[in-house]
């Protein structure tokens, strides 16, 4: 191995650089400070959950991946490479398009629904109301309760035969008919994303709650003595202190709604004529029911690759809103 001169007549050798790339790596890592004993301990806690987290997620998921580029049977051990095939199924079965369109419906129309409703609600309670409390504990009470209550709970009350929306409609002299939200092709979506909504809306009372009660009051004062109505409030003060708040929940709404099962499994298990046949609903389908694993597995992964997209998207205009306030 050669050596090499360094000033002062000094030798070093390839071995010598390496071990000091090492101690720069690991200097790098754990610094060089008295707190040093602290980081490597501090790794050894950690260990055990990355340990974890690779077991029950990024297996799981490599596995995901792996599966989606096969032709699998879940039952039997066997498997067969098919390429892109299982990727190439969204535009050659119609009942898989129509999935993606479900599920495009689905997460639009719940989001922005709970959105809408959310902010109004939270902009009634940041008033000085005299319940307001009792109020806002009424208001929480659907996101505390679980799913399978709630959905149990509806289904009674849009039942044809025994609902109270059904019995009152027709004492009204609105309609003659038992009317089946639920049961017909038409309007189950919407009675899927209403009862998505009454359950998940006070989330967003939440977050906008919250943010509203740190605006300074003396920004209201300061645009009322300038003649400023409520719209003009609502629109150059309220909105633009919010916006990232906003921006934030709309985020987190999207990712929870888009790959949303159990309330639509459990309302109408994806009819009536898959009318509410979501992406999730499929991948259980096709999974549980048809025995293909590798295009269940396809399908799962375009659900991640475009709830990756649009997170990037969100995130990115996330941040631009901040700069612009800041």
């Amino acid at each position: 191995m050669a050596d090499h001169a360094m000033p002062g007549g000094a030798q070093t050798s390839g071995l010598g650089r390496t071990q000091a790339a090492g101690r720069d790596w690991a200097g790098l890592i754990l610094g060089h400070g008295p707190n040093r004993g602290d980081k490597v301990l501090g790794y050894l806690f950690l260990l055990p959950s990355a340990v974890l987290l690779s077991i029950l997620v990024l297996y799981p998921f490599s596995q995901v991946i792996f599966l989606g580029f096969y032709e699998k049977d879940t039952l039997l051990p066997d498997k067969t490479w098919v390429g892109l095939d299982n990727y190439l199924a969204f535009f050659q079965y119609p009942d898989l398009a129509n999935a993606f369109r479900n599920t495009v419906y689905w997460t639009v129309g719940s989001v922005a629904l709970e959105m809408l409703v959310g902010m109004v609600t939270a902009l009634v309670l940041h008033q000085s109301l005299k319940f307001r409390t009792i109020a806002r504990g009424i208001v929480l009470f659907p996101y505390l309760l679980p799913t399978i209550v709630a959905v149990l709970v509806w289904k009674f009350m849009l039942s044809s035969q025994v609902g109270i929306i059904s019995s009152t409609i027709r004492q009204l002299g609105i309609g003659e008919a038992p009317l089946s939200i639920l049961a017909r092709p038409e309007t189950a979506m919407l009675g899927v994303i209403l009862v998505g909504t009454w359950k998940f809306f006070p989330f967003v009372v939440i977050a906008l709650l919250g943010i509203l009660q740190s605006v300074p009051s003396d920004r209201y004062e300061a645009a009322r003595c300038d003649g400023a109505g409520w719209w003009q409030e609502f629109r150059y003060i309220t909105i633009p202190a919010i916006l990232p708040v906003i921006m934030l929940t709309v985020l987190l709404r999207t990712i929870w709604t888009w790959d949303k099962f159990d309330i639509i499994y459990q309302l109408t298990g994806g009819g009536p004529l898959q009318a509410t046949t979501t992406m999730s609903i499929y991948v259980y389908y096709e999974m549980f029911q048809q025995f293909n694993q590798g295009r269940a597995a396809a399908v799962a992964m375009v659900m991640f690759l475009i709830m990756l997209t649009m997170t990037l998207v969100y995130t990115a205009l996330y941040d631009r809103a901040e700069r612009a306030q800041s």
